[in-house]
């Protein structure tokens, strides 16, 4: 979970958590109008749905959740909780799931900035493999598509290419139906062997990689199923 935020403290650890708990008592007790939303990332597609809590009792908080957010839980064992009476985006532990009826245990509260809020698309983490080259006059960089937007690739690459930042050329993509290229920056380098390109698309490529898009969407929500 943490991969996908950054904590944020407000006072201190122990007074924010009491701060939250609060809110979620008063939402419980419908002293404040339940519009709870909880969100978790599977293969980078979010997954959110609204939830209702069931009880409170010394720091862990029951919820009754959707069975697909049940699914995502279980392998994050966290989740991030929205609510428009919490002054910032929460993320929670998983403490112990009962899935049979989509009840969740949660605890250790803080506050957080979630990343993937400063995305203007969707990305999704690639399943099977995608062969992937940039190339421009000085560099070839041969590898595979990691994840993927409308926006940007990341591609998984030998540890010994060496580029710098914002270098440009063409980043060329083998989708199952069609070969994508298009004009590429490398925006940044993720550990040793990720490369993260900006992709600039015409209308004919957004619609390939929509279409493609779409694929991996799909199969990622009937792989949340078959755990389901």
């Amino acid at each position: 979970m943490l991969e996908h935020c950054k904590l944020l403290t407000v006072e201190d650890v122990h007074k924010d958590e009491a701060s939250i708990i609060s809110v979620l008592s008063a939402i419980m007790d419908s002293s404040l109008p339940n519009d709870i939303k909880l969100l978790n990332f599977y293969r980078e597609l979010p997954v959110s749905f609204g939830a209702s809590i069931e009880s409170i009792d010394r720091g862990v908080v029951q919820m009754k959740v959707h069975e697909m957010q049940v699914a995502s839980m279980l392998i994050q064992k966290g989740t991030f909780i929205r609510s428009s009476h919490l002054p910032h985006c929460v993320i929670a532990k998983v403490l112990r799931l009962r899935r049979q009826n989509c009840l969740a245990y949660l605890t250790q509260f803080s506050y957080a900035r979630i990343q993937a809020d400063q995305r203007i698309f969707v990305r999704v983490k690639v399943a099977g493999r995608f062969d992937a080259t940039f190339q421009n006059d000085q560099h070839l960089v041969r590898g595979r598509v990691e994840d993927i937007s409308f926006s940007g690739v990341a591609i998984k690459a030998p540890k010994e290419c060496i580029l710098e930042e914002n270098v440009e050329g063409t980043v060329s993509i083998c989708l199952p139906d069609a070969k994508l290229e298009v004009p590429g920056k490398l925006l940044k380098k993720q550990g040793e062997d990720i490369y993260v390109f900006g992709l600039e698309v015409d209308s004919k490529s957004e619609k390939i990689l929509s279409q493609f898009i779409f694929q991996q969407q799909s199969q990622i929500i009937r792989e949340l199923k078959d755990i389901c």
